[in-house]
């Protein structure tokens, strides 16, 4: 087996044992994968515009975690329908997958199609994402809870939202996944192989996602009716924000034929087309459980990248209700926006917005080969972000979403 340690704090646990997201029990999920190079889908008329939501809380100070050098030569193993192949990477009992070779650096493999799934308890009151177009970006899926029942450019999968819409709840143990409207098709043939109906397309390219959600205990009464039969499961109150491989959701969660790892048998390696954790509260019931604060970090054929829990010690009830971003040293609210890359984790972490709303916005640009998360309250929007929140516009200039990279929250 190999051991990727997770940089950071010294009790974190290797990176084979990070991932909440996906683990042998997790829920079937779907893909929609596209071809990197294709153009992004068509753009919508309109914004969303500013939310209609009581403030729950304070103003808090917001952070940030800014992901440099990202991409990745290499290869992973990619589904093929067996009747058609090839199966050079991994050729048994049926699962046919090849070798999927990639030759750029440029936020690989992250730029390739990729599916948002939410794990609840969660409440989301908006999300948009935006892609490139021309010199500026363009809101090209849009849900706004004002709305539920008229999502734009969005497709929803998991926990009965195919039939009866998604309303924003999301209960402990729920999973979720969201992708493009466009369909997907699988069947005999289809590459990546896939079977099942249902199916759509993700985002390819670089692509900024925006949610405004917040994460309440299991408890609260807005918390989302339950997944679960108990607190005894690994994902109990453990919200998440994640994103794959079109391709990996679509094969389910480990399945017995998937990308999550070059062997789908040592799924615990993820040294396949992996993950993204981006936004997730570990539970796992044991010395790494901390419900309060996120984990973030990527795992894949490019190796490990980010910082896993470092549990009980980052004790954050010592803390004001302003600290959004904890330094994982001090464990007091980071001087500063964390910055991270392949060689360093960012030594810090997110906390958990359980009493009130929060922007997450996640960017993922390829000119730059940077991933930046942020977390802004509402109340306290910073000027680099105005264009963009909380109007939420039909379109935003290429320097905003430059002014967003580089954002440095707290500071």
């Amino acid at each position: 087996m190999i051991a990727i340690i997770a940089l950071g704090c010294a009790n974190e646990r290797p990176a084979d044992e990070l991932d909440g997201g996906l683990a042998p029990d997790a829920a079937t999920r779907d893909a929609r994968v596209v071809d990197v190079d294709a153009a992004p889908p068509p753009a919508l008329d309109g914004g969303l515009g500013p939310p209609d939501l009581p403030v729950l809380d304070p103003p808090s100070h917001g952070g940030t975690i800014t992901f440099q050098q990202i991409g990745a030569t290499g290869w992973y193993p990619s589904v093929r329908d067996p009747e058609v192949g090839p199966c050079d990477a991994y050729d048994a009992s049926g699962c046919c997958m090849a070798r999927h070779e990639v030759t750029s650096d440029r936020l690989t493999p992250w730029n390739e199609d990729l599916v948002l799934t939410l794990r609840g308890p969660m409440n989301v009151a908006q999300l948009a994402v935006y892609q490139p177009s021309g010199d500026g970006w363009s809101l090209v899926s849009a849900w706004d809870r004002r709305a539920a029942s008229s999502p734009r450019g969005l497709s929803f999968r998991g926990n009965d939202t195919e039939s009866e819409g998604f309303d924003g709840a999301i209960g402990t143990e729920c999973l979720v996944d969201l992708a493009t409207d466009v369909p997907f098709p699988c069947g005999p043939g289809s590459e990546p192989f896939c079977s099942g109906e249902g199916r759509h397309h993700g985002w390819a390219g670089s692509k900024l996602f925006v949610l405004l959600a917040r994460m309440p205990h299991v408890g609260d009464p807005e918390a989302g009716t339950p997944c679960s039969e108990g607190p005894g499961g690994n994902w109990y109150d453990a919200p998440w924000i994640g994103l794959s491989l079109g391709e990996l959701a679509r094969a389910g969660a480990f399945s017995s034929c998937q990308c999550y790892a070059r062997n789908p048998a040592e799924w615990w390696l993820g040294d396949g087309c992996g993950q993204f954790n981006v936004f997730e509260v570990v539970n796992d019931n044991n010395e790494y459980r901390n419900l309060d604060v996120f984990s973030t970090n990527f795992f894949g054929y490019g190796g490990y990248v980010g910082e896993g829990p470092c549990g009980a010690r980052c004790d954050v009830s010592r803390l004001g209700p302003e600290v959004d971003l904890i330094d994982k040293t001090t464990i007091a609210e980071a001087a500063a926006g964390a910055v991270a890359s392949p060689e360093r984790g960012p030594g810090a972490a997110f906390r958990r917005p359980s009493a009130g709303y929060r922007y997450f916005v996640v960017l993922l640009d390829e000119a730059s080969r940077t991933v930046q998360l942020a977390i802004v309250h509402p109340s306290q929007i910073p000027a680099a972000a105005s264009p963009l929140l909380p109007a939420l516009p039909a379109e935003i200039d290429g320097d905003v979403v430059r002014g967003l990279l580089d954002l440095r929250l707290p500071r």
